[in-house]
């Protein structure tokens, strides 16, 4: 699964040689002076632009242009124990964000195996717009899932989608950012699952029918996060209601020895729910100082290994960009591990800003997934409790980019036969 870009950032070179070069720049002198650490500290905000004194030298860092925004990403996850061999995921994928004015929206995170393109364009005065959409997954390789950190290769395929989106939304701008808004769609999502046996899965294993699905999707968005410069949220909330119901006409039994029947999961439906806010410290009167509390809920009825939402471990884009935030993810998980029918998700994130350009994080999350087990040769399923602990860093790079750094344990996941595992996730990403 390819993992998006967050937010776009800008490189922040603090270098004597760089202001001594720009200091007769009209715009740089234009931009309003800020100390190395002035107090009360004011975190920079995303957009920003402002001279920045560092030992009797204006540094500019120049203004961005939030409405137009074309970035790239690329980054791994790593999952291990001491004693497993380490799965390496490698993810990257394009950005596009374009707003320049209220009647039109593009957003696109194209990655070519995965894409998920929304254009909305205004219909009159009023918040009443067109939406069309495009999502599609079409992996060309075999794809087995984990059961208690085991890969089933009984049952594994080829599998896919592709799902473009018709439908009617109202939307409205607000906050301080370009991308506070709160919109509300109705989409048709008519499209085409695939599906191909793989030569490793069981001589018994029958896959899906390959067909139509479609799917009726209600989806609310509420985008009031004041972002900083490197698109963290700094204060406000995000919270968004996804609804779904599908239907899949010709479905029919699948699995090993037709485990699954065709009345399980030929109407699936799940309803998602997320908020996250962003603010001080309780106690601590200083914006280095930042508490970012997440919860990712859902529930749902005749869900598979094909349609319900995924949760896993990899990036963490909550708050940091208005279409990404929906994402529920288990810190220390392997990315997209777990496919529930009901999960909550609940992540706590303190950050520490000891310079403008640069963030110290720490993690923790408490989470009830739904999940498959081993139970000898059988699978079975059922609620369990997970909890992680983690650590990253966040800071501008050169070249004008962001890297983030990230490790986390979590006591729940199964490893080689054991609870507890870790996951290491390097991001970056840049503006071009």
């Amino acid at each position: 699964m390819v993992h998006l870009p967050v937010n776009r950032t800008a490189a922040l070179l603090l270098s004597v040689a760089g202001a001594l070069a720009r200091a007769d720049d009209d715009d740089a002198a234009s931009l309003p002076p800020r100390e190395w650490a002035p107090e009360p500290y004011r975190t920079p905000r995303a957009g920003e632009g402002f001279r920045l004194r560092v030992m009797g030298f204006d540094v500019p860092v120049d203004p961005m242009d939030r409405r137009h925004v074309s970035a790239w990403e690329a980054g791994a996850s790593i999952t291990w124990r001491p004693v497993q061999d380490t799965p390496v995921l490698p993810f990257g994928s394009l950005y596009y964000w374009r707003h320049e004015s209220d009647r039109d929206l593009l957003r696109a995170e194209v990655a070519g195996l995965f894409n998920d393109v929304t254009w909305m364009r205004r219909l009159g005065r009023g918040p009443l717009e067109l939406v069309t959409a495009f999502t599609s997954f079409t992996v060309p390789f075999p794809q087995a899932e984990w059961v208690d950190g085991r890969t089933q290769l009984n049952q594994e395929l080829t599998w896919g989608y592709v799902r473009p989106a018709f439908g009617l939304g109202a939307r409205t701008v607000m906050g301080p950012q370009d991308d506070n808004m709160v919109s509300l769609d109705v989409l048709v999502e008519p499209g085409v699952q695939f599906f191909v046996r793989s030569p490793h899965a069981a001589a018994e294993f029958r896959p899906p029918v390959t067909g139509l699905e479609v799917r009726a999707h209600v989806m609310a968005r509420w985008d009031s996060v004041e972002r900083n410069l490197l698109g963290l949220p700094h204060r406000g909330l995000a919270a968004g209601l996804d609804v779904v119901a599908g239907f899949r006409p010709g479905w029919r039994n699948w699995g090993v020895r037709s485990k699954h029947p065709a009345a399980d999961g030929r109407d699936p439906a799940y309803a998602a729910a997320y908020a996250i806010t962003a603010s001080g410290l309780p106690g601590v009167d200083s914006e280095r100082h930042r508490l970012v509390l997440s919860a990712h809920g859902a529930v749902g009825r005749h869900l598979d290994r094909f349609s319900a939402p995924r949760v896993g471990g990899g990036v963490r884009p909550g708050g940091q960009e208005f279409g990404s935030s929906w994402r529920p993810i288990l810190p220390g998980a392997a990315v997209q591990e777990f496919y529930p029918s009901r999960y909550l998700v609940l992540v706590g994130e303190y950050r520490f800003e000891p310079v403008f350009f640069a963030f110290l994080h720490a993690v923790a999350s408490v989470s009830v997934l739904e999940r498959d087990r081993l139970a000898g040769d059988a699978v079975t399923s059922s609620d369990d409790l997970f909890a992680s602990v983690g650590a990253m860093v966040t800071s501008g790079f050169l070249f004008n980019t962001r890297i983030q750094l990230a490790v986390h344990r979590n006591t729940s996941v199964v490893r080689s036969g054991r609870a507890g595992g870790n996951e290491l996730v390097l991001d970056v990403n840049g503006k071009f």
